[in-house]
């Protein structure tokens, strides 16, 4: 699925525009990823968790020559699925009905 796609089905569920979903699906996008890069953990409840994690300096091997090189420090982008995510993906727990997948409680456990 691509991001037009997104919206699409962003709109259609949500019964807005496209364009209204395009903006919606924006704004999350960019403060997902200013609060990212910010240093923050960005913690969705039945989604997962998205942060930027420092990695040091290291020693690799250049696959072509077999030269050692040095990997500088930086960081790079973890996601992580939630609980609720995951036991879907390995099939341990249903998919629930359209809306309601990444809802914190299920209706019928509320």
């Amino acid at each position: 699925m691509n991001k037009q796609q997104l919206i699409k089905e962003i709109a259609a569920n949500g019964s807005i525009s496209t364009a209204r979903a395009a903006e919606a699906l924006e704004l999350v996008l960019d403060t997902l990823v200013r609060r990212v890069l910010d240093g923050d953990a960005v913690s969705v409840t039945g989604f997962g968790k998205l942060q930027a994690v420092h990695t040091p300096a290291r020693r690799a091997r250049n696959p072509q020559t077999g030269e050692r090189v040095l990997v500088p420090a930086g960081r790079r982008i973890v996601f992580r699925p939630g609980a609720a995510f995951t036991a879907m993906a390995r099939g341990e727990r249903p998919v629930p009905e359209a809306g309601r997948s990444a809802a914190r409680k299920s209706p019928k456990s509320a």
